[in-house]
């Protein structure tokens, strides 16, 4: 990987780090706001606003995953048992996520039954795309694992 685009990734995952933590600090903001608006739904304004601090979390937790991945790839450690280690952060930080939204649709679309049909979209969408996400990463686990091993027995040979 050249250092160019391995210093304009690390830029865009810094980048997106501060987002996500501004994002943190907002999130309770707008949300207080929306229970001020919408008063029947006033009460889910905590319990929400915590799903969403935890996802953004699990996604800077994810991010740094990458970070480290990108060390790892620059300093030609990717095909070592740590690597797996990280793109494991990286699945289980989609599996939290995906979990966490599926609860959040069951919850506002069977018990409280809020919501039209955009939100079932937009929440099946994010279901979907996140298991879509984890698979992948599952995929990737097997690849490198199977580089490393390859690796290893190179390494023997020479």
């Amino acid at each position: 990987m050249s250092i160019i685009a391995a210093r304009l990734l690390r830029g865009a995952l810094g980048a997106l780090l501060l987002g996500a933590l501004l994002t943190q600090v907002l999130v309770p903001i707008a949300a207080t706001e929306i229970g001020a608006e919408y008063p029947e739904v006033a009460y889910l304004v905590i319990p929400y606003s915590v799903a969403a601090i935890l996802a953004i979390a699990c996604i800077q937790a994810a991010l740094c995953a990458v970070w480290r991945l990108l060390g790892l790839v620059t300093g030609g450690g990717i095909f070592t048992s740590r690597a797996l280690r990280w793109v494991d952060v990286i699945t289980w930080c989609a599996i939290a996520i995906t979990l966490l939204t599926a609860g959040i649709m069951v919850h506002l679309v069977g018990v409280v039954q809020v919501g039209g049909p955009g939100v079932v979209l937009v929440m099946a969408a994010s279901v979907t795309s996140g298991t879509a996400l984890v698979l992948l990463m599952l995929v990737v686990r097997g690849l490198l694992k199977v580089s490393i091993e390859y690796r290893t027995e190179l390494d023997v040979v020479i």
